[in-house]
């Protein structure tokens, strides 16, 4: 029994692990194999690259409030066995890893289908199109336009990686149930010692 419990505390752990770590290194490929084509380095990157996530961000906080029913966040549907949140390591990959599960209909629709995109959504492409065409037509090389389709590429990111870490949130919290509260524990008492030390130093 006692080996039973360890066993799935391991799988647990390596599953959580992966899970969080799948959006990280997906971005890191897609942005190495843009680099490997062709540099796309410029003296704005990283401000403009800070943009490009932060409209993935808005536009995922867009796909998020369209998709996700509230009722879905009562903490007795969070921690519920069986519940909504109680998915397995292939489901999650299926359901929430899955950009083509939501409905992106307040941001995309299709053409000539006589609908419009929210107001946000308009935003959200208006912006897109800027961090790309900006770039591009202030510079005109080839490493400018690199650098406005990494940009497009954050966005994108972002916006998937924002629903993506929502779910992410939802399911660990439901695979550690209680535990959670501990783990939260040792978090903070973890930053607290850190910003102990920040202290101490300046100081």
């Amino acid at each position: 029994m006692g080996s039973e419990l360890a066993l799935a505390a391991v799988a647990t752990v390596v599953q959580a692990a992966a899970l969080g770590l799948f959006p990280f290194a997906l971005l890191a490929a897609c942005c190495r194999a843009i680099n490997a084509a062709q540099d796309c380095q410029l003296p704005a990157t990283p401000y403009i690259e800070l943009m490009a996530l932060a409209i993935g961000i808005f536009a995922g906080g867009i796909v998020i409030h369209a998709n996700v029913h509230w009722a879905l966040l009562d903490p007795g549907e969070i921690f519920r066995r069986g519940g909504p949140w109680d998915m397995s390591f292939g489901q999650f990959l299926a359901g929430p890893a899955n950009p083509l599960a939501y409905d992106l209909s307040t941001i995309l629709v299709r053409p000539f289908s006589g609908r419009l995109p929210s107001l946000a959504g308009l935003a959200v492409l208006l912006l897109g199109g800027l961090v790309f065409y900006v770039p591009v037509l202030k510079y005109r090389t080839r490493r400018a336009f690199a650098h406005g389709l990494r940009n497009v590429l954050i966005v994108i990111w972002g916006t998937w990686a924002t629903v993506y870490l929502f779910f992410y949130a939802g399911w660990l919290a439901n695979r550690l149930n209680f535990w959670i509260f501990l783990v939260l524990l040792v978090v903070v008492g973890y930053l607290r010692r850190r910003t102990e030390r920040v202290v101490l130093k300046i100081t």
